[in-house]
């Protein structure tokens, strides 16, 4: 038998995806939570934001939805001469703040200077993305103030970094951006990373060389305020100030920085407290979150949260706009139909994956309940039903859709692989051996030979590290859920 994404003619498998990054087209089919569009709104006008949520709740997939809605604004600007909007910059990869933090010497100059070299790379990506006439209207008719400004930040805050270094980061933002910015040269049109990357430097050198040339100390004042701004405690919003100019030459009205996957870092993924540590620099000077015209989106693990009322990372939350990520049913079905729909250009809905006799409604309900309500983890449970219904049916040689035995064998398969990486396996598999939905004191101490003493610890110690409860279904195989504590 054909696999069930190939015998419905979808594009491919529309749910073999886990991570937004992975998706090149998620913005397309990714369903809006109902605070984007404030969201937006709010970067628009370059106003900050945090938005906290779970691991795997959608964070990255509304940054992602958020860089292409700016980036389409731009675009929209661009070509209407309509009202100007701001620079979105992915700030996503912490090597240097976490070599700076090791180090113990990590402060909001490293985050800033970080910032003003991404945004920098930014500019310098969407010049190489423009038609040449285009980008001669930018790069050749630069007043001496935007030249000095614009050489200033090329070699102070851009050249100095390592080329290698600067190769893998241009890489990943050039491909960021063709995802979301419409007006290309043809170069762009191909996809020639590398005649990309040699033309972002021919660039570099090309405005350099023409305004040095011109005035060979052109750079020299806002290189030496530059200079003096990265190594002095008041000097982070002193660059961004400057980054604000800087854009503007470039008809951007601003800078909206959306930072992301701050926990996922070697130091952070295991520590909510560190990730915390990691971004207390920029969140306790407002100073840096009120610059005019420069707007901080932060994606946010939720379990960092109860560290910003800590002591040792407290900042003033009440001064920062924030919002927490919450799904209901709703939404997922909302995305489920539209991923469905992209897959065979609206052809088919999620329902039609199953048989006519399954009630897709309680389906649903079940499979986000497995999930543990996490957009990413429905989609790694629905991964495993279809590839297991496809292994099941390998021998039929017609179609079969999705029954409820699919979903049910699907389900068990799925807390099989993942259930030892959510939970503590020793207390799990007392769970496991209990084999009850309930059980009472004596059945813990006839099930594993204990004293009335020694069940009540271990049942305690169980409910301290397994939030769940357990279910034996009619087929015989246990699964656990998610939802009660025992």
């Amino acid at each position: 038998m054909p696999t069930l994404t190939s015998a419905l003619s979808l594009k491919s498998n529309p749910f073999e995806h886990y991570i937004a990054e992975t998706e090149p087209h998620i913005a397309q089919y990714a369903v809006k939570p109902p605070y984007l569009e404030s969201i937006a709104a709010r970067a628009l006008a370059t106003s900050s934001f945090i938005l906290f949520g779970d691991r795997g709740a959608g964070k990255s997939a509304t940054r992602i939805t958020l860089f292409s809605e700016l980036w389409q604004a731009a675009d929209r600007a661009d070509k209407s001469g309509g009202p100007a909007a701001p620079l979105a910059i992915n700030f996503i990869d912490f090597t240097s703040a976490v070599s700076a933090f090791q180090k113990g010497k990590y402060d909001e100059l490293v985050l800033v200077s970080e910032v003003a070299y991404l945004v920098v790379e930014q500019i310098l990506a969407w010049l190489s993305s423009l038609p040449e006439d285009d980008r001669s209207t930018y790069t050749q008719a630069l007043s001496k103030d935007e030249a000095e400004l614009v050489v200033a930040l090329l070699t102070t805050l851009y050249s100095t970094r390592a080329e290698f270094d600067r190769k893998q980061s241009e890489s990943t933002a050039l491909k960021l951006l063709n995802r979301a910015w419409t007006t290309r040269s043809s170069i762009w049109v191909n996809r020639k990373w590398d005649s990309l990357s040699g033309l972002v430097a021919s660039i570099v050198d090309g405005l350099t060389n023409k305004y040095v040339a011109e005035k060979a100390d052109v750079a020299a004042p806002v290189a030496a305020l530059l200079q003096k701004a990265s190594t002095t405690a008041s000097g982070g919003r002193v660059i961004l100030e400057k980054l604000v100019d800087f854009v503007r030459i470039f008809s951007f009205s601003g800078v909206v920085i959306l930072i992301d996957k701050v926990d996922e870092t070697e130091v952070t993924q295991r520590s909510a407290e560190a990730t915390a540590r990691m971004v207390y620099p920029l969140l306790s000077h407002m100073q840096l979150l009120e610059v005019e015209g420069l707007s901080w989106m932060l994606f946010l693990w939720s379990q960092v949260r109860p560290y910003m009322v800590d002591e040792k990372t407290k900042v003033r939350l009440d001064k920062i706009a924030h919002e927490s990520i919450s799904w209901g049913l709703p939404f997922f079905r909302q995305m489920l139909d539209a991923r469905i729909s992209y897959f065979l250009e609206g052809k088919l809905k999620f329902a039609d994956l199953f048989e006519p006799s399954v009630n897709v409604e309680g389906v649903v309900g079940s499979i986000v309940s497995t999930a543990m309500s996490s957009p990413r983890e429905l989609l790694r449970l629905l991964d495993v039903i279809v590839r297991e219904h496809d292994v099941r049916n390998a021998d039929n040689s017609t179609t079969v859709l999705l029954s409820k035995d699919s979903v049910e064998y699907g389900q068990d398969r799925y807390v099989q692989e993942k259930i030892f990486n959510v939970y503590d396996e020793k207390s799990t598999r007392q769970l496991i051996r209990v084999n009850q939905l309930r059980f009472t004191n004596k059945e813990v101490q006839t099930t594993f030979r204990l004293s009335a003493q020694s069940a009540r610890n271990r049942i305690g110690g169980v409910g301290q590290c397994w939030h769940g409860q357990t279910d034996w279904n009619q087929g015989g195989r246990w699964r656990p859920r998610w939802t009660a504590i025992i």
